[in-house]
């Protein structure tokens, strides 16, 4: 069991160390799903090798805390992905998607500190023993139906329409269809043991221990997250509002141009008309990261957003203006109804583009285009 015991180890590690540089690095609301997957993992991880009998005897919260812990895994991945693939788009209720690890470690635990040790040792014996208990199935065959509720949809974000919106780029796509994959090899190489824990007391050929398996494969899983983060880092940095500037850097031309289509149908729209519009509420609207937002704006207009936002603005007054102020508008009405949130911006804007303040400007403006 030593070499088992090193492979969990050493995979724990690589998999706390991804979760530190990802808190360090790449912290950010939309990287907390994989976060949280990446601390299942090592935990679950750590402790393949205390899965024997010996071992729950002397630590009862081994199969209380952990055991249940693979409910976690299939809502985490949906969550990620969805993240990834639709940005600024966080599930609602989120905790919701928890309950099934919370009734079981509740109800498990209930079941188990109730009862004496010698009939919590006649549990464990039958645990490791043929047949197993007639709720172990059970159980398992739960934690397969819900995995599979979670994998269904998580794939087709993966793999269907979705995975096609402009904003994921095919990096990005891959990274997403590796989360996807890795941990329902994981999960398949742990269904082996789950189905028949009885295996788990009775090495294979030689001193091969049942688990090593699925210890493998959820090391080698880990150390393919790490490498492929180290390789491309902007996988992590795109997907929420991280320090990178892997966002910016990542768009292609293709991406700009498509990006900025989209906002000019938007402000044609009279997106510019709401004095509350901000780049974050615009990106939102758009379903795409507010840094890409902002880099494409600044390739696509050669202008800021605010630059951008303030020249419909004027246009729009302007072309209220064109032959006077009604008598029943003021020039601070149609300035806010072209969108300025307040007097004092629109008349620095104004005088930023035109040298003039607007009751200076718009006679000879008039006069203008009474003569055109």
């Amino acid at each position: 069991m030593l070499f088992l015991a090193l492979v969990a180890m050493l995979g724990a590690a690589q998999g706390l160390l991804l979760l530190i540089l990802i808190g360090v690095r790449f912290r950010s609301r939309n990287n907390l799903p994989f976060a949280l997957l990446l601390l299942g993992f090592s935990l679950r991880l750590s402790t393949i090798p205390a899965w024997n009998p010996d071992t729950l005897l002397s630590h009862s919260w081994i199969l209380t805390v952990i055991g249940p812990m693979p409910l976690l895994f299939a809502p985490l991945v949906w969550w990620y992905v969805r993240e990834l693939v639709h940005e600024n788009e966080t599930p609602r209720r989120v905790g919701l998607h928890c309950l099934p690890w919370i009734i079981e470690t509740a109800l498990l635990s209930v079941f188990v500190y109730s009862m004496s040790a010698v009939e919590y040792r006649a549990l464990v014996v039958d645990l490791f023993s043929s047949p197993s208990p007639w709720w172990m199935p059970v159980r398992h065959a739960l934690k397969l139906l819900q995995g599979l509720v979670y994998a269904l949809p998580t794939l087709s974000l993966a793999f269907g329409a979705a995975s096609r919106n402009p904003h994921v780029t095919p990096r990005r796509l891959l990274w997403a269809r590796f989360v996807v994959l890795a941990p329902l090899l994981s999960l398949l190489a742990f269904s082996v043991v789950a189905v028949r824990p009885a295996a788990a007391a009775v090495p294979l050929a030689g001193s091969i221990s049942p688990f090593y398996v699925p210890a493998a494969v959820m090391a080698v899983t880990i150390y393919s997250f790490a490498m492929l983060v180290i390789a491309a880092p902007d996988v992590l940095s795109v997907a929420g509002n991280g320090q990178s500037s892997g966002t910016a850097q990542a768009a292609t031309q293709e991406e700009i141009e498509d990006i900025a289509y989209r906002v000019r149908r938007a402000l044609d729209a009279g997106a510019y008309r709401n004095p509350e519009l901000t780049i974050s509420s615009l990106a939102k609207q758009l379903k795409v990261h507010p840094k890409r937002l902002s880099y494409a704006i600044n390739q696509g207009f050669g202008q800021n957003f605010s630059q951008l936002v303030h020249s419909r603005r004027l246009n729009y007054f302007l072309q209220q203006a064109a032959h006077g102020i009604p008598e029943q508008q003021t020039i601070l009405r149609i300035a806010i109804d072209a969108g300025f949130p307040s007097k004092s911006t629109f008349n620095r804007v104004f005088k930023q583009r035109f040298g003039k303040t607007p009751s200076e400007f718009l006679p000879e403006y008039s006069l203008t285009q009474d003569e055109t």
